[in-house]
């Protein structure tokens, strides 16, 4: 699938950068990066109006001036981007998260994760998989049953299989998505069950935890299936959003017995850690 790049700039950069990204989501745009004059932003072709687009700006006047630029991202350009420009990413001494062709010592860091991202965005360099990987780090999650929806990439259903978990399983709703999953898992010879569907199967057990980085409105659209499929006293991490909507998702997540244990933020974005009670 092709995406479209949307580059835009800003005067003011802050606060208006922060208020366009939260509104780009809501008319689908999946991935952002924030830089010192705004940001750029991706969206699917499918999902993609360039209308939708100009009104939002349009509507924003008030609060400042946005220019933008846009341009076609053919699915096989992104290979060569990321080897050309993919840094590894560190999380202390405790993990990294690299592409096969870069090289690390053998026992450098705990955990050593091989990403080929592809079209998939979730390789740990954006703010909202850094925070998710760090609270994982943090949680035990040994021989505990896992699902990782929205898995782009899979680095968070790897993460937490070579962390221990016992059965771990990945869904995402996009083909690239899946199939990139499937070529991670294999490249860190894990096992793993990875899943092409738009919600959580029926058939799928009660989890122990439940992780999804993805945006505000599908998490909302997701949390009757989050409190179904998870255990009672089970951990549901959330990210993919800004702390601006802190309160329309803990609102939601209250509806169906959820609370609030612990959250991170890094930049505009925040990451959750809630319990089912």
């Amino acid at each position: 699938m092709d995406y479209f790049a949307y580059t835009f700039t800003c005067n003011p950069p802050k606060p208006l950068s922060e208020i366009l990204i939260s509104q780009l989501a809501d008319i689908g745009f999946e991935s952002f990066e924030e830089n010192e004059t705004g940001a750029v932003a991706y969206i699917p072709e499918n999902l993609h109006d360039s209308e939708s687009v100009k009104s939002l700006v349009s509507s924003l006047s008030n609060i400042g001036s946005i220019a933008y630029t846009s341009e076609r991202i053919p699915d096989q350009n992104w290979n060569a981007v990321w080897e050309a420009e993919y840094p590894v990413v560190t999380i202390g001494n405790k993990c990294i998260v690299r592409a096969p062709f870069h090289e690390v010592l053998p026992g450098e860091y705990d955990l050593d994760i091989q990403i080929n991202p592809q079209m998939s965005f979730g390789t740990g360099h954006h703010e909202t998989t850094f925070l998710v990987l760090s609270m994982l780090l943090e949680m035990d999650v040994c021989n505990k049953t896992l699902l990782d929806m929205g898995s782009g990439t899979g680095v968070l259903a790897i993460a937490a299989k070579k962390l221990g978990a016992g059965r771990v399983d990945a869904i995402d709703s996009e083909e690239w998505a899946y199939k990139n999953t499937v070529e991670n898992v294999e490249l860190n010879n894990v096992d793993i069950h990875v899943q092409k569907a738009e919600v959580i199967p029926q058939d799928s057990p009660v989890y122990d935890v439940i992780l999804a980085n993805i945006n505000k409105n599908v998490l909302i659209m997701l949390m009757p299936e989050f409190a179904k499929y998870l255990k009672t006293g089970g951990a549901l991490v959330l990210s993919g959003f800004f702390k601006t909507d802190l309160g329309a998702i803990q609102k939601e997540a209250a509806n169906y017995n959820f609370q609030l244990e612990h959250q991170e933020t890094k930049n505009s974005w925040l990451a959750l850690k809630l319990f089912k009670k």
